[in-house]
C-alpha cells in the first residue's frame, strides 16, 4: 500500500508497511529502556540485599504467605506484562524466528541474563520464579501476536471472497 503525499511540486511516495515498521522499532526501543530501567537501574524497595533464590515457586509462596496480595500479585503480573511484549516483538521483527521454541528459549535468555546483571551488578536478588514468570510473559504475548495474525489473516481470506 502507499500513501501519496504532496510535498511542494514533489510528490513522496511513503510506504504504510515502512512507517509501522518504524514505529514498531521505536516502541521495541522504548520497551527496551523501560525494561532495562525496571530491572536494573529504579530502586526497589522490596528488595533485602543480594540473595539468590533457586528453589521454584519459593518467593510467590514467600509473597502469598507475607498476607501482602497486592505485593504478590505486583510481582507475579508485573513479571508476566513486562516480558509479553518481548514475545510480540520476535515475531514482529524475525518472521524466520516466531515459532514456540525459538521465543520461548529467546524469553528465558534474556529473563537469566537481566537476573544475572541483577545479581551481579545490584543488589538485587537472582529469582529464579522471575525468570519463569518472565519466560511465561514471553509466552503469553507470542500466544496473543499468534491470535491476532490469525484473526488477521481470516479477515483478509473473509474480504478476499467479496
Amino acid at each position: 500500500m502507499v500513501l501519496g503525499v504532496k510535498e511542494g511540486d514533489v510528490e513522496v511516495n511513503v510506504s504504510i508497511r515502512s512507517i509501522v515498521k518504524k514505529v514498531m522499532f521505536i516502541l521495541f526501543i522504548a520497551y527496551t529502556a523501560v525494561v532495562i530501567y525496571a530491572t536494573l537501574i529504579r530502586e526497589n524497595e522490596h528488595v533485602y540485599g543480594k540473595a539468590m533464590n533457586l528453589d521454584l515457586f519459593s518467593t510467590i509462596r514467600l509473597m502469598w504467605d507475607s498476607g501482602n496480595i497486592m505485593l504478590t500479585l505486583t510481582n507475579i503480573l508485573g513479571n508476566i506484562v513486562m516480558f509479553a511484549p518481548l514475545g510480540m516483538f520476535i515475531p514482529l521483527f524475525m518472521k524466520w524466528f516466531d515459532g514456540f521454541i525459538q521465543v520461548f528459549t529467546t524469553g528465558f535468555l534474556i529473563s537469566f541474563l537481566i537476573e544475572i546483571l541483577q545479581y551481579k551488578l545490584t543488589e538485587r536478588v537472582f529469582d529464579i520464579d522471575d525468570i519463569f514468570l518472565n519466560t511465561l510473559g514471553t509466552f503469553i504475548g507470542w500466544v496473543i501476536i499468534k491470535i491476532l495474525y490469525w484473526i488477521k489473516n481470516m479477515l483478509k481470506a473473509r474480504f478476499k471472497k467479496r
